[in-house]
């Protein structure tokens, strides 16, 4: 998992709706909007809010089904996430250069 996804899932999980709406998406297994809605006291446009954070950070997925938006947990990048939190070093990107900058700005190896 890239530290850049690591930080929006850190992000996303950080407001205690969205940790409910994940736990209530994993009980389910999946769930249209319009079910999200009835589940939580809030606005559609806040519930869209929140869905659009877990969708953007990757812990969940949005497929249209006809009219609806089915929402399900996706359960890789909470593995992933999980596994980064209990210190296993995350994967680093392959094209990442090997040199630095230094605060002169001229490129040393690390």
């Amino acid at each position: 998992m890239e530290d850049a996804q690591i930080v929006r899932v850190a992000k996303a999980i950080a407001d205690p709706t969205r940790v409910e709406m994940l736990r209530a998406l994993r009980r389910a297994g999946s769930m249209t909007c319009t079910e999200v809605c009835e589940h939580f006291e809030l606005s559609q446009p806040t519930i869209s809010h929140h869905v659009r954070t877990l969708a953007k950070s990757g812990l969940i997925s949005v497929r249209k089904d006809g009219p609806f938006h089915v929402l399900t947990a996706n359960e890789d990048v909470l593995a992933g996430f999980a596994s980064v939190i209990a210190g296993e070093p995350p994967a680093r990107s392959a094209r990442r250069s090997s040199r630095v900058k230094t605060k002169t700005g001229s490129p040393r190896k690390r």
